[in-house]
Order: C-alpha cells, then sequence, then structure tokens
C-alpha cells in the first residue's frame, strides 16, 4: 500500500470510529427519549380513562340513589334498580354491570345470559375475573384491567373496569372501558417513533460517507 493511501486510510478510520460511537450514542438517547414519551402518553391516556370510569359509575350511582337512599331493599326495589341500570350506557361498548358478593351476576345488558348465573370461577386471560371485581369492592372500590369480550366485535379484548361496592344491597356496580384503542394509539406512537430515530441514523450514516469522500478526495488532491 502506498503512502499517500495509508494517509487517507489513517485519517478516514478515526472519523468513521468517531461517527460510529456518535451515532450509537444518539440511538440510545433516542430510544431512551421515546420509551419515556411513550410511558407518559400512556399514563396520561390511563388517567384519562380512569377519569372517565369514575364519572360514569357516580352516574349510574346516581341514578338508582333514590331506590338506595330509601332503605328498601324489598325484591320489587331491587328489580327497579336493576332495570335502571340496565338501561344505562355509554359510546359504543360502554354498558354497567352488577354483581353480588358471591359472584353472581345480577345485571348485564350485553351479555343477558349471564343474569342469574354465579361466574365466580369464571376466567379469562387466566384469571377469576370476577373475583378480583368482588376483591376491589370489597376494599371500597378500585380499578381492575382484565380480558372481556368486546360487543362491538365479539373478540376477547382488554378492559379497564372500575367498581364501587353497594354494600346496603350486597351489589358490586361496575362498568368498564376497552383500551384496544389506547393499544392502536400507542402503536400509531411507536411507529412514529421508530421512523424517526431510522431517519436520524440514515442522516449520521450519509454525513459518515459523505465525510470518508471528502477525505479520501482531499488526500487524493495532495498527492496528485
Amino acid at each position: 500500500m502506498k503512502l499517500g493511501q495509508k494517509v487517507i486510510l489513517l485519517a478516514i478510520a478515526p472519523l468513521i470510529l468517531v461517527l460510529c460511537a456518535l451515532a450509537l450514542f444518539v440511538r440510545h438517547q433516542a430510544v431512551t427519549l421515546a420509551q419515556q414519551q411513550r410511558d407518559t402518553i400512556e399514563q396520561a391516556y390511563l388517567a384519562s380513562k380512569e377519569s372517565e370510569l369514575k364519572h360514569y359509575v357516580a352516574l349510574a350511582m346516581q341514578a338508582v340513589a333514590h331506590l338506595y337512599r330509601s332503605g328498601r331493599s324489598d325484591p320489587a326495589t331491587l328489580a327497579e334498580a336493576r332495570r335502571i341500570l340496565s338501561t344505562l350506557s355509554y359510546g359504543t361498548d360502554g354498558y354497567f354491570f352488577v354483581y353480588d358478593l358471591r359472584g353472581v351476576n345480577l345485571v348485564h345488558p350485553r351479555q343477558p345470559e349471564l343474569v342469574g348465573r354465579r361466574l365466580w370461577e369464571l376466567r379469562t386471560g387466566g384469571e377469576p375475573v370476577v373475583q378480583r371485581l368482588v376483591e376491589r369492592a370489597r376494599a371500597g372500590g378500585g380499578f381492575h384491567r382484565y380480558a372481556w369480550a368486546k360487543p362491538s366485535s365479539r373478540r376477547s379484548a382488554l378492559k379497564l373496569g372500575y367498581v364501587l361496592p353497594m354494600p346496603r344491597w350486597g351489589w358490586v356496580l361496575g362498568t368498564g372501558i376497552y383500551l384496544d384503542d389506547v393499544d392502536a394509539a400507542l402503536a400509531g406512537i411507536d411507529a412514529r417513533q421508530s421512523r424517526n430515530i431510522e431517519d436520524t441514523m440514515a442522516w449520521i450514516a450519509g454525513l459518515a460517507i459523505l465525510g470518508a469522500l471528502l477525505v479520501a478526495l482531499c488526500g487524493l488532491a495532495l498527492n496528485l
């Protein structure tokens, strides 16, 4: 190898190494930042959904408040409360459900075949869903994620449920929002972030090639 070629190679090699190190650093930082942004957006989405669910359950409670506060728990009163709750809905897939503390379904307008059945051992996604919902209610109310059939598609989808106890009647009142729209939004964000990272890497690779060519051309010019 001629001396001039060695000089050019020695000039190009450090440049390539520096740019490769820079590319790795930039990629690591970009991936870390993208994950942080995704986590922040996901938390914001879920906080919004949780707020919605609390609002919906509060409205359902208000719809039967006149019966609940009356102190009556006779069959006619309970039947009227179930009727009212079964007529409430929101959006395409929003409805309210009621279980007793033994896991017997009392209200389920989208799957009426479940009404009257004890679903204590029912498992979806490998967990006893109704047991978990009753546990949340016994603890004073709360959220729980679980898989359940989505009425509009009749396919199982991840759902965020929220339940509150109605201790005077021994009921668990709840509702839930399906999270597939959140997953779709996050998937779109992931795709855009991946494209941005790929574009950045392409720019760095282009600069590396351009820099190497410029060094080589300068070296050749000096040897002429």
